[in-house]
């Protein structure tokens, strides 16, 4: 028996892997089920739970709008995904919970695969090795036929007008193919594996809990530092007071900067007060050393004593310092009318004095 070669857990997802995206979505994808054999194959142990996130679906309606889930591979640490539901889909009758769910899963299991590296070209745009890059996909399908057929141009109609109102036969087309795009896009992974939805929980707890989870390991005092900032981030960003009304991206933009706060710098209160008191400190003493009265200074002009006003100035506008000498004849400095002053920020104030 021939023993199967071990495959490297991160390499990137071989282009035959790689399907196109389905009209109407955002970027190429790897199916489910190729994340599950990569993790098999790997020979990495590791672990998934899930649980489904229930809101309003637009309608008034309370149906599952995305699903939470955390990964854990042993040697490498834990990462969160967060899935959501499509609008269209929360609101037609045509998808029941159970198939919203396993679409919602499937999105949050590879969106934590990829916070560990697995498939994340897929989301950066990366390429693989330049055969894999020209390849063709199984249907033939090329990227240069992609990036082809993006390029649409589109002219704009008013449908109001008469002239350009559809008909009936039309009308009747654009619905059969409608209808064929939600077949399609609920058949676009099948091969996922089949979930069931857990009980019923808010979403608000379901993210109180996940924030609770990643902050287990921390300090008391990080803690709050994170949260703090958390509850920053949402009043800066104006989200809901109410959790539960968060739309997709606002929960995973916010636990994204739970997870950013988690894994930053920071520094203890204690340690933060102690190095502002030692700055502090030194300016303090720096002030007091230059304020400190000096009975000591003379003039260079004359070499006589030089008064220190600076305690006992009637305005700001007064002089610092004073040269004692009167006599214009005895002080170089003296100018006929005044005697030789200084301010502390002169610039001729004398170097000797030391300030």
């Amino acid at each position: 028996m021939v023993e199967k070669k071990t495959v490297n857990l991160l390499s990137p997802f071989p282009k035959k892997l790689v399907r196109k995206a389905p009209a109407g979505k955002f970027g190429d994808y790897v199916p489910h089920a190729h994340y599950v054999e990569r993790l098999r194959d790997s020979g990495v142990k590791y672990s998934w739970t899930v649980e489904a996130v229930y809101g309003d679906n637009g309608n008034g309606e309370k149906r599952i709008v995305g699903a939470i889930g955390t990964i854990t591979i042993e040697g490498m640490g834990s990462f969160m995904g967060v899935g959501d539901v499509d609008t269209f889909k929360a609101q037609n009758s045509k998808f029941n919970d159970g198939t919203n769910f396993k679409d919602a899963e499937s999105d949050a299991f590879k969106r934590a695969c990829m916070r560990f590296g697995l498939g994340v070209e897929l989301w950066s745009g990366s390429t693989q090795s330049e055969e894999e890059a020209t390849a063709v996909a199984p249907d033939g399908y090329t990227q240069e036929m992609a990036e082809a057929d993006a390029k649409v141009e589109v002219t704009k109609v008013d449908m109001r007008r008469k002239e350009n109102k559809l008909s009936a036969e039309e009308l009747e087309k654009m619905q059969k193919v409608a209808d064929e795009m939600v077949s399609d896009d609920m058949q676009e992974e099948d091969d996922s594996p089949k979930v069931e939805a857990p009980p019923s929980n808010s979403q608000a707890e379901f993210i109180d809990k996940t924030v609770s989870d990643m902050l287990a390991k921390l300090t008391n005092e990080h803690k709050a530092y994170v949260m703090e900032s958390g509850a920053s981030y949402i009043k800066a960003r104006n989200f809901p007071n109410d959790k539960a009304i968060w739309s997709h991206k606002q929960m995973d933009s916010y636990l994204n900067h739970i997870e950013k706060m988690m894994k930053g710098d920071f520094v203890p209160e204690g340690s933060m007060i102690e190095n502002v008191s030692n700055i502090l400190g030194d300016v303090v003493d720096k002030t007091e050393q230059l304020n400190s009265f000096r009975d000591d200074l003379l003039c260079p002009f004359c070499d006589k004593k030089v008064f220190d006003n600076r305690n006992s100035k009637k305005t700001e506008k007064s002089p610092d310092f004073v040269c004692s000498t009167n006599e214009p004849s005895d002080c170089g400095g003296h100018t006929g009318k005044w005697r030789k002053s200084w301010w502390l920020n002169s610039s001729d104030l004398p170097k000797e004095w030391g300030f």
